[in-house]
């Protein structure tokens, strides 16, 4: 039996499964990690699907991935689909087998990336310490100091230098991105995080520098090649300097920084929150004040790491708009209406 004959029946018999169980619609996800994303996107535009999607094993064994899901593209229908992180590949490759009816992906590189969305996480401060923090200016500063390093991978994947994948790689981003070890104590030692990432783009690209036969060629790419791609990019995409973290290698930013960044905000600002509550009660006798900061420790004890796993849903549900959820909402509209 050729090889895509199974497939095609594998493919009807998980619509029929779907359909046994009293579910509407059977979608194929890389891992079982990206099901509740993708399950509140499409409820949120169609409704009548709660509770009516199935989220089924596309082989026995259970594996999933991008090299599994590939083979079902072909039999996606309004009744069986597929849902996939972009890795941004359709950047620099229009020809990807992703950009197709009934097949839906991130846009930016994966789900951690909206995990990591400045509008969810100040929503994640304000419930665990009842203040806020301007992760926008933080990430659009970081997004200024880790562009050049991703517009030349950018430029090598567009162009096929292969020869430069050891250099710069998803490995290379984790590095860059670590927070570990950073001198952050106080709201203001921003400076220093920015630093010890522009050093570390520096860095590698000083390696890659001193790696490349020709360096003429690597001037060539910063002079000529980097601002056609940042103006293209900025025109067909609508991504510019400012946005380059959502389209980074999502479990680095999430792993190496958002996550301990997030951390050590939490702590300043529970410190932050316990401060001024002294202040304002500095008529209070010791017992409501320690009390006080009873509740205040308690709320910031939720741990972290499982409000970020569900932070996205700030972006699925919230009243401000992310361009990039918008897209998929609309593309879901359009083809599952």
């Amino acid at each position: 039996m050729a090889k895509d004959q199974v497939y095609k029946e594998a493919a009807e018999r998980m619509e029929a499964d779907a359909f046994g169980l009293g579910r509407y619609l059977s979608v194929l996800v890389e891992d079982i990690y990206d099901e509740r994303l993708w399950e509140c996107i499409i409820e949120n535009v169609r409704p009548n699907l709660k509770d009516k999607i199935d989220f089924p094993n596309p082989v026995p064994k259970g594996t999933r991935g991008k090299n599994i899901l590939t083979k079902f593209k072909n039999f996606v229908n309004k009744k069986f689909i597929i849902c996939i992180d972009s890795d941004c590949e359709y950047l620099y490759d229009s020809n990807v087998w992703y950009l197709a009816d009934y097949i839906y992906n991130t846009i930016v590189y994966s789900k951690e990336n909206f995990q990591c969305n400045h509008l969810s996480l100040n929503e994640i401060c304000k419930d665990i310490t009842r203040n806020t923090y301007d992760f926008k200016s933080l990430f659009k500063n970081i997004s200024l100091k880790v562009s050049p390093l991703f517009y030349v991978w950018f430029y090598f994947k567009e162009n096929k230098c292969n020869q430069f994948d050891d250099l710069i790689k998803n490995e290379t981003f984790e590095k860059i991105f670590s927070f570990k070890g950073t001198q952050f104590d106080n709201i203001g030692d921003e400076n220093i995080l920015y630093q010890n990432i522009k050093d570390r783009v520096n860095d590698t690209l000083q390696t890659l520098k001193n790696v490349m036969d020709n360096e003429s060629w690597y001037d060539s790419i910063f002079t000529d090649d980097i601002p056609e791609i940042k103006k293209r990019l900025a025109e067909e995409y609508l991504i510019h300097e400012e946005d380059i973290l959502s389209f980074c290698y999502g479990h680095a930013v999430l792993e190496q920084l958002v996550e301990p960044f997030m951390k050590k905000i939490v702590e300043i600002l529970k410190t932050l929150k316990i401060e001024d509550a002294k202040q304002g009660l500095s008529e209070a006798s010791n017992e409501d004040i320690e009390n006080t900061i009873k509740r205040i420790e308690n709320i910031a004890q939720q741990d972290i790491k499982t409000k970020l796993n569900d932070s996205f849903k700030y972006l699925v549900y919230g009243t401000d708009k992310n361009k990039q959820i918008q897209k998929i909402k609309e593309k879901l509209a359009n083809e599952l209406n």
